[in-house]
C-alpha cells in the first residue's frame, strides 16, 4: 500500500513539473498564396531538460528547433524551402521558435499538422486540421448540340481545390439528374455536371452551383437559353442578356425604328 501511494505521489509530482502545450493555433481555412503561421503555445518548467520541437505535417515530420544546439530551425519534407526560419514567435529563448511561418500556401498542404514539445523528461503534443481553399480558375456554363428535339446543358469548372460538389438547375422545370465527373490533377481538381432533356419552348433560365460544405464556400453561374440556339455559350447571366439587348438594337436600327 505505501508502494502504491508514493508512485501516486510520484506521478502528481512530475505532472506538474511536465512540459504542456498551451494552445495550438492552426488556422482552419486559409485562402491559397497567403502566408500562414502555425504556433504552439507551451510552458515549460525550469527542471525540464533537453528541449525539443518538432511539427508533423500528416505523421511525417516537417520541422525541427532544439534549442540546445543554437541552430536554426529545420524545415523537411513538404515544407522545405517553404518556411521563414527567422520568424520568431517569442522573445524567450526556449520558445522564440516554436511556430512554422509558411511564406505561401499551397493545396498540397491541406492536412493535420501535429505539434510535439519534449524534453528528457516529458512529452506533449495536440493535432489541428489546415485546409487551403483554392477557388475555381474557370467555370463555366453552356449548351452543347444534341439529337434532334433535346436540349444538352452543361457546366464545368477546374483550378479548384478541394473537391466540390456540382449541380445543374432550371428556373422554369425539374431537370433530370445530372451526369458528374471529376479528375484530379496536380492537387487540382476538374469537374463537369451535364444533362439532356427536351428541348426549349421559350427561353428558359439555367444556373450551376459549385459548393464546397468544409470550406463554407459557393458560387454559381447563371445563364439564359433561347429556343433553337444550339451553340448558344454564356459564362454569366449578364453576358447573355448584353447579347440580346446587342441583337435587338441592332435589328431594332434595320427595320428603320429610332
Amino acid at each position: 500500500m505505501k508502494v502504491i501511494l508514493l508512485v501516486l505521489v510520484w506521478v502528481v509530482t512530475n505532472l506538474g513539473d511536465a512540459v504542456k502545450i498551451n494552445k495550438l493555433r492552426v488556422p482552419d481555412i486559409i485562402k491559397h498564396g497567403s502566408q500562414a503561421i502555425l504556433d504552439c503555445d507551451f510552458t515549460l518548467d525550469d527542471s525540464e531538460t533537453d528541449l525539443v520541437v518538432k511539427w508533423y505535417f500528416n505523421k511525417s515530420l516537417v520541422y525541427q528547433w532544439i534549442p540546445g544546439t543554437k541552430n536554426r530551425p529545420q524545415s523537411l519534407g513538404v515544407l522545405k524551402d517553404r518556411v521563414n526560419l527567422e520568424y520568431q514567435a517569442s522573445p524567450d529563448a526556449n520558445s522564440k521558435h516554436r511556430a512554422i511561418h509558411i511564406v505561401r500556401t499551397g493545396p498540397d498542404l491541406s492536412g493535420d499538422y501535429t505539434c510535439s514539445v519534449s524534453t528528457m523528461e516529458s512529452e506533449d503534443r495536440q493535432t489541428k486540421g489546415m485546409l487551403v481553399l483554392v477557388s475555381e480558375k474557370y467555370f463555366e456554363l453552356k449548351r452543347l448540340k444534341a439529337d434532334e428535339g433535346f436540349i444538352r446543358v452543361q457546366c464545368r469548372a477546374d483550378g479548384i481545390y478541394p473537391a466540390p460538389l456540382i449541380s445543374l438547375h432550371s428556373q422554369q422545370r425539374e431537370i433530370p439528374e445530372a451526369a458528374v465527373e471529376s479528375r484530379k490533377l496536380n492537387h487540382l481538381y476538374e469537374i463537369s455536371a451535364q444533362v439532356t432533356m427536351p428541348e426549349l419552348e421559350r427561353p428558359e433560365e439555367f444556373s450551376c452551383k459549385l459548393h464546397i460544405p468544409q470550406a463554407n464556400y459557393t458560387t454559381r453561374r447563371e445563364t439564359v437559353f433561347y429556343p433553337g440556339l444550339a451553340s448558344a455559350t454564356s459564362n454569366n447571366y449578364w453576358l447573355t442578356i448584353s447579347m440580346s439587348l446587342v441583337s435587338c438594337i441592332m435589328g431594332l436600327h434595320y427595320l428603320g425604328v429610332h
